[in-house]
């Protein structure tokens, strides 16, 4: 009996299910990041200021905005590229998963932010920095085997634009991983003392925004950003 060959149909229809898994872990992993942000207890509070008492509380919601950010940023990345499939291979549903793989651990590093980092213990802030950067290195394993290594995944054309996804998710990469690297380095040099430590991590928006700088001669014309 020959094996049978799927139809164009058939196969339009196997990427859109790709396609609608993925954005159901996305949907799934940035509702979870809610989940464990709980208001304080409040039953004994007495010489407790308010401030203190919500502290925790305020570093958990940090924590979501952050990965809000970058789980729907991620998304977005994510929607622009699949735009440019019409169709796919096993190769591109491994990536895939392994990319998703580290969108769905975000809700677990992001709640290790919130109580859990002291001085001499930085691994919750170690976890979540490197979550990112595998974020963005896995998404950029997926932008290369797409654009440069199997390109006839891709429809034909849109030279520039391929070229422009590729570089951004590169130059992110990088971004992401300076970020993770500085933070190493501070925590060698302040011998992982949490109030000359935790302020690395705001480097994140300047590399950020100097990738965005180099990438932006690379971007075409008529593209939409967003």
């Amino acid at each position: 009996m020959s094996k049978h060959q799927p139809t164009v149909l058939e196969k339009e229809f196997e990427l859109e299910r790709v396609i609608l898994f993925s954005d159901a872990v996305f949907a799934i992993a940035i509702t979870l990041l809610i989940i464990d942000i709980k208001w304080p207890e409040v039953e004994h509070v007495a010489g407790e200021t308010t401030l203190k008492l919500v502290q925790p509380m305020m570093f958990s919601f940090a924590a979501f905005v952050i990965s809000f950010f970058f789980i729907g940023r991620f998304w977005s990345l994510h929607l622009q590229l699949f735009r440019l499939l019409h169709k796919y291979n096993q190769g591109l549903i491994k990536r895939n998963l392994f990319f998703l793989f580290f969108i769905v651990t975000f809700p677990f590093t992001a709640a290790g932010l919130a109580g859990h980092v002291k001085s001499g213990f930085l691994l919750p802030l170690y976890l979540y920095f490197l979550n990112l950067a595998a974020v963005s290195a896995t998404h950029f394993l997926l932008v290369r085997y797409i654009v440069r290594q199997k390109p006839l995944l891709a429809v034909e054309g849109f030279a520039a634009e391929k070229k422009y996804f590729y570089f951004r998710s590169l130059y992110m990469t990088i971004a992401l991983g300076a970020t993770f690297l500085l933070l190493i380095i501070a925590d060698i040099i302040f011998d992982g003392k949490m109030e000359y430590v935790t302020w690395t991590p705001a480097f994140v928006a300047v590399f950020l925004l100097i990738s965005r700088k180099k990438v932006k001669k690379y971007k075409p014309k008529d593209i939409d950003d967003y």
